[in-house]
């Protein structure tokens, strides 16, 4: 009987998962915003950089965008499978101006949300803004600079703003 109710509860657990995405808002992300042309008009993408690992790069066409949605404050990336790609933020361990932006396996890190129109993070966390670089990929990379480490920003690079574009559902 106690592995009955063990089962039951297993598949109550499945069928309330937070994870249902038909249920969440999606949207691309977007540059605007750069002082370098290129970088402006660029969506969000997935880049496999190893097993559940993938770095945030830009590319030009939406038609390769990754969707992303807000599960509370954690941003998640829809990749077609039943688990989360959560958004990872470069931490603040060697006191550089500017950090890695990650997609993952997992949940992701919390403190997202829509300001002014703008895909943001946690000031808290030290968020001074997004920053897209010419990178060691062979494409825009994004990155998030530390406001408390103001960069000086190479000419590789650019400020950006990330504004969400929603997907009709």
């Amino acid at each position: 009987m106690r592995f009955l109710s063990v089962i039951a509860l297993l598949a109550a657990t499945a069928v309330a998962n937070p994870v249902a995405r038909s249920t969440k808002k999606e949207f691309h992300l977007k540059t605007t915003g750069a002082a370098k042309a290129d970088f402006n008009d660029l969506f969000v993408i997935t880049y496999h950089t190893g097993a559940g690992t993938n770095d945030a790069l830009l590319e030009n066409k939406g038609s390769i965008a990754t969707p992303f949605y807000l599960n509370g404050t954690t941003a998640l990336a829809n990749l077609g499978n039943v688990f989360p790609w959560g958004f990872e933020m470069g931490g603040d361990s060697n006191y550089a101006s500017w950090e890695s932006v990650q997609i993952n396996a997992g949940g992701g890190v919390d403190g997202f949300s829509i300001k002014d129109g703008n895909f943001v993070w946690s000031e808290e966390e030290g968020f001074g803004g997004w920053l897209v670089c010419d990178w060691y990929h062979n494409a825009p990379q994004l990155f998030w600079w530390d406001k408390y480490y103001p960069p000086t920003i190479p000419c590789s690079c650019s400020k950006v703003d990330l504004k969400p574009i929603y997907l009709t559902q």
